[in-house]
């Protein structure tokens, strides 16, 4: 097999254990219950409190996904295969602001611009972007929420074409979160550039679109990991997202689509705090109740629409500048926590991120750290191995009844979307965010390094990620050349994008026209607001 077949093929591939016993050669079981195996409580089998697959991770590892991307579309397409060549499993691109919120070369965005993730304004970057990847090998995710994520869905599905990719075979995620993908649902980032409704149809467009054309595509993932750095708590974490995928169901529910032709591609995006056991419980809960959810409220009959799948970040929030190769221990623990609790897919945050993005040394041992934990630590030879612990089992019913407690109470208020426009939700989080910072001045939330231990000798010397102020300048004269190009058919299809915008017809086939004639995400945009008669706030 050539080295690239090997890189590629290793997500299609899968990854598993060599044997299934201990470093003393005792064998382990695929399951465990009071007298060996419980069929009642085996993985596999609903509510899936212990795992939505039954022997979990014998048959194949989690995929390892970095979330990559900075500067130039060329400069992440290096990283991308960089890590890939470091046993990276899955694809993860974050976008940078500006082309998260359609800037392109605006002033508000130069500050901004590759510094947070890829800049991604036309099909051209797209193509940069990935070059040299074979997509229908390798599972991609796009970090992106409406109407960018229309934008990126439809760059990406050109680029297919362009490749005689069928869409069929297209593997991966768009986010697709309109609440919860910028910083949490904070109101201000959430309302600034396009109102609630607008963005809440674009992705109910995209969900409905990708369940008719692209059916090994996730539609929506709904990212509780941003609404856990808001600084809330793992029962406001798990409650928030869950009443938000319940309003994103019966939206897509209403327009015809059937709960089990689209339910098996809704997944979550989770945080894992450094809370190890209560982290652990989390997961096990969510599982139960989206399985429950799915079933006994919106009636699927398949089980595999009430898998609740998720891809985990380890949370940034308890990373320090302060003694920051402390954060290598922080990450490393809430990288068990989050294997031993069930999840699809992982990104460990890199130690440096307290001060800039991941170098590649940083994005190395992340994924160094992942593979550890999956080849050397011997906790992946059996599913659900804390499954039975008095204490996890105990854990895992008190936040599952705490979860499900706010869930109907944001039922009781009009459903995640009424609270959220009533200001509701970013009472709670702004009450959280204080009360967590709080105990930490206080002292009353350890923090090694910071009120605890602390080490008033000079910051490590490090070579912490810095994006060149050329790469920037450069970004905003090739963005600037490109708009300046003649690109016959523009006109046409942003007027066209514009009329389906202020309708009701799904933009995404006027989207791909769009795109496919040259336009910006930025001109996309405008076209768009214009359409609906919506002005950016001064």
């Amino acid at each position: 097999m050539a080295d690239d077949d090997r890189v590629f093929g290793r997500y299609l591939e899968g990854e598993r254990p060599n044997d299934f016993k201990t470093l003393s050669g005792l064998e382990l079981q695929a399951v465990y219950g009071p007298n060996g195996s419980e069929p009642a409580a085996e993985p596999g089998r609903y509510p899936f409190t212990r795992g939505i697959h039954p022997e979990m991770y014998r048959s194949r590892f989690w995929t390892r996904r970095q979330q990559s991307g900075y500067g130039t579309a060329q400069q992440s397409n290096e990283r991308l295969h960089y890590l890939l060549e470091q046993g990276q499993t899955g694809l993860n691109i974050n976008p940078d602001a500006a082309s998260h919120l359609g800037l392109d070369d605006h002033e508000l965005g130069e500050g901004d611009l590759g510094r947070q993730g890829t800049s991604l304004v036309t099909l051209d970057d797209m193509r940069e972007l990935l070059a040299g990847i074979p997509i229908e090998k390798v599972s991609t995710t796009f970090n992106f929420r409406p109407p960018a994520s229309a934008v990126i869905v439809a760059m990406f599905l050109l680029i297919a074409r362009e490749r005689g990719v069928p869409w069929s075979e297209l593997r991966g995620t768009c986010t697709n979160c309109a609440l919860s993908q910028v910083v949490g649902p904070t109101m201000q980032s959430n309302t600034h550039f396009f109102p609630v409704d607008f963005a809440l149809r674009i992705g109910t467009d995209v969900m409905e679109f990708c369940a008719s054309e692209m059916p090994r595509w996730n539609l929506l993932n709904i990212n509780a990991y941003n609404i856990r750095e808001t600084g809330v708590n793992a029962i406001q974490e798990a409650g928030f997202a869950i009443s938000l995928a319940i309003d994103y169901l019966e939206r897509l529910v209403a327009r015809g689509v059937a709960i089990d032709d689209f339910a098996p591609r809704v997944g979550f995006f989770t945080a894992v705090h450094i809370d190890f056991f209560e982290e652990i419980a989390k997961l096990r809960a969510m599982r139960r109740i989206w399985a429950r959810l799915i079933r006994e409220r919106f009636g699927a009959t398949e089980d595999r629409s009430c898998w609740f799948r998720t891809a985990v970040q380890t949370s940034a929030l308890p990373l320090t500048a302060q003694q920051p190769h402390n954060n290598i221990v922080r990450a490393a623990l809430q990288t068990l926590a989050g294997v031993l609790g069930g999840c699809q897919s992982m990104h460990t945050t890199g130690w440096d991120e307290a001060y800039a993005l991941p170098s590649e040394e940083s994005h190395k041992l992340s994924l160094r750290t992942q593979q550890i934990v999956a080849f050397e630590t011997n906790v992946v030879k059996t599913a659900d191995p804390l499954g039975g612990s008095y204490f996890v089992e105990q854990l895992t019913d008190r936040l599952e009844q705490e979860i499900l407690a706010l869930v109907a109470d944001i039922d009781g208020r009009g459903g995640f979307v009424e609270v959220f426009k009533s200001g509701w939700i970013e009472d709670e989080i702004n009450s959280a965010r204080l009360d967590y910072w709080e105990k930490i001045e206080s002292g009353d939330r350890p923090l090694v390094g910071v009120n605890i231990f602390e080490d008033q000798s000079e910051p490590p010397e490090a070579e912490f990620f810095e994006l060149e102020r050329t790469t920037i300048d450069g970004r905003i004269a090739a963005i600037r050349a490109r708009r300046a190009t003649q690109r016959p058919g523009l006109e046409a299809a942003l007027a066209a994008l514009g009329s389906v915008a202020a309708g009701s017809e799904n933009v995404m086939p006027a989207m791909m026209d769009a795109v496919a004639a040259g336009a910006t995400i930025g001109e996309i945009f405008a076209a768009c607001r214009d359409a609906i008669g919506f002005e950016v706030p001064e």
